[in-house]
């Protein structure tokens, strides 16, 4: 479903789309409404239209519920990703490209008075802003080969506040050569590995004495290792292109997963390294990744029932969709507290609808943790505490959930619907 609405509705998303804020011609000052931001807006019911097809959810589950739950973010964040692939594009291409050519800065020509050249650099296109929008990306070159073998350890580190750091070792022969770390902007701890992997892999090519020797860069987040091997992803992506580009102008370059906190020294080093990041000063040119956009986009519009239940938004296929849709649904609205529950009945009105449990109890979204017809068997114990347990269940252990359900028929025979 979401590659379909992609290809339909997005792949023309790039030439039109300026982004989420437009400012006036003249100079760029005052800050104005996009000009097809009408149309995003009429895209926007029908991907909800095509998540409710997806989820077994109530009509009056919130619209974050849906994006949350089907991995598809809104059409203004799905936009966004469209136009930071189309940047990249075009910083990629060669200087002849026609392109390339109509985003390069307009030559000033000295026979023209100063008094006539455009003011202020002139009005750019949608396609010089979207240009604009990446910095540049020079290619690296590989000045030399170690004769020993160099194994280079990155990590990525965040601090409660939100500071994110990398940091790196480079060894040679069980001894460390060089070592580094960094403090980016607004990011997550998967960008980091992506940056420290860089930075680790662009210092250990550039040592004095080294040779054709092959590298190995080790770093203990499968996500970033697997992004360093093979596509790169949205967040962070020029990272990942940069490495892949190291990578093959070197060619015996291998990265490997390891372990974290296995007293690894490499990688234990790094990690001091990268905490030691977090603490440096923010870099004041630091864009935010799309990572982070993603993440600060479901923490400004999370529900309160979901703070709670500390689930991070993703934009792959959620693991809950492998599951019967049946007990997709009562998993869902346990989550949403909108489903066959008393109070939910009583605030909209529904007349005739049985508010109450075979048990005697009102029907609530954690009576199933606590009905007393459930077989002592079936049971889960409520520990730590009761309500961590049961966010717990209904949350990242949502398998706890959906298996006690099935065992005990607690939805079929104890508390039907009707």
């Amino acid at each position: 479903m979401a590659a379909t609405l992609d290809q339909a509705t997005l792949d023309t998303g790039p030439r039109y789309h300026t982004g989420t804020e437009s400012y006036t011609a003249w100079h760029g000052t005052k800050k104005v409404r996009p000009q097809i931001q009408h149309l995003v807006d009429k895209l926007d019911p029908v991907l909800r239209r095509a998540i409710r097809a997806i989820l077994p959810v109530w009509k009056t589950t919130p619209v974050p519920i849906y994006h949350q739950e089907s991995g598809i973010p809104p059409v203004s964040l799905l936009l966004e990703a469209r136009r930071i692939r189309f940047a990249a594009r075009l910083k990629s291409l060669d200087l002849a490209h026609p392109l390339a050519q109509r985003t390069a800065p307009t030559p000033i020509v000295r026979a023209v008075k100063q008094s006539c050249e455009v003011r202020g650099g002139g009005f750019k296109t949608r396609l010089e802003r979207t240009a604009l929008f990446l910095s540049d990306c020079p290619r690296p070159t590989v000045e030399g080969i170690s004769p020993d073998e160099l194994v280079v350890y990155s990590d990525g580190s965040q601090l409660p506040g939100g500071a994110t750091g990398y940091g790196y070792v480079v060894h040679q022969n069980s001894v460390t050569v060089c070592e580094g770390s960094g403090r980016l902007g607004p990011a997550e701890v998967f960008d980091a590995e992506a940056v420290g992997a860089l930075e680790g892999l662009g210092a250990a090519v550039k040592i004095s004495d080294a040779s054709d020797n092959p590298i190995v860069v080790c770093l203990d987040n499968l996500a970033a290792a697997t992004c360093l091997r093979g596509t790169a992803s949205d967040s962070s992506q020029s990272a990942f292109l940069k490495f892949q580009v190291i990578a093959a102008a070197h060619g015996s370059i291998h990265v490997h997963w390891i372990p974290g906190h296995t007293d690894i020294p490499g990688n234990e080093q790094a990690g001091s390294l990268a905490k030691a990041g977090c603490a440096l000063p923010e870099p004041p040119d630091a864009k935010p990744t799309l990572a982070y956009i993603r993440r600060a986009w479901w923490q400004g519009h999370m529900p309160e029932k979901y703070k709670e239940l500390k689930l991070s938004a993703t934009t792959g296929c959620p693991k809950e969709l492998s599951i019967p849709r049946p007990a997709l649904h009562h998993l869902l609205a346990a989550r949403s507290s909108h489903g066959d529950f008393a109070d939910y009945h009583e605030r909209f009105n529904h007349e005739g609808a049985r508010i109450s449990c075979s048990c005697g109890r009102r029907k609530t979204p954690d009576h199933l943790f606590y009905c007393r017809k459930v077989g002592p068997r079936h049971r889960m114990r409520l520990t730590p505490s009761p309500a961590a347990a049961i966010n717990q269940a209904i949350g990242r252990d949502f398998d706890k959930f959906i298996q006690m359900a099935k065992a005990s028929s607690f939805f079929a025979r104890i508390c039907p619907r009707h």
